[in-house]
């Protein structure tokens, strides 16, 4: 499950994990964030080195047996607080049964991050990174033939049916 930062995907996933025989991984969790970075601070020095880590922390923890709910991004802030595709050999090694992104009022968002991080973004960024987060989803989803679900936050119902409709694939 991707979507930019303060979109509320930790929100979702907790409540679809609730429905469904899933558990929830944060891919800041898995990576250890907070060892690595500023937890205030969305920038990335090196995004390559930080998806490798996450691949590894993954690798740890994954068990066969069970239904994992990765949230994560499909792009990230660079160091210079440009919007930075994640690299594709991320997705292709997780593998992912369907993408799913999570879309928000990029209004709602920056007062969402001003809240919980204390930093003010501009719109602007907020709303490429979003357009970058759901055109490099829909890109990734493609290459692995895989199904694409778009849902703004308000909309759980939809997402529960997309869920339901491949459960049976995962």
């Amino acid at each position: 499950m991707g979507g930019i930062h303060g979109v509320g995907k930790g929100t979702i996933c907790e409540e679809l994990c609730e429905c469904f025989n899933f558990k929830h991984l944060s891919a800041s969790d898995v990576l250890k964030w907070e060892e690595i970075s500023d937890k205030k601070n969305k920038k990335v020095l090196n995004i390559n080195s930080t998806q490798e880590r996450l691949l590894y922390g993954l690798s740890q923890i994954i068990e066969p047996t069970n239904n994992y709910l990765l949230d994560g991004h499909f792009c990230l802030l660079n160091s210079e607080g440009e919007p930075e595709r994640v690299p594709e050999n991320t997705f292709l090694k997780i593998n992912p049964f369907a993408i799913i992104i999570i879309t928000c009022d990029v209004e709602t968002i920056s007062s969402r991050l001003k809240n919980r991080d204390k930093v003010n973004y501009s719109i602007k960024v907020l709303q490429d990174m979003q357009d970058l987060e759901i055109t490099f989803a829909k890109e990734i989803s493609l290459k692995l033939s895989i199904p694409f679900f778009n849902v703004k936050t308000s909309d759980d119902i939809s997402l529960q049916a997309f869920l339901r409709h491949y459960e049976s694939t995962y």
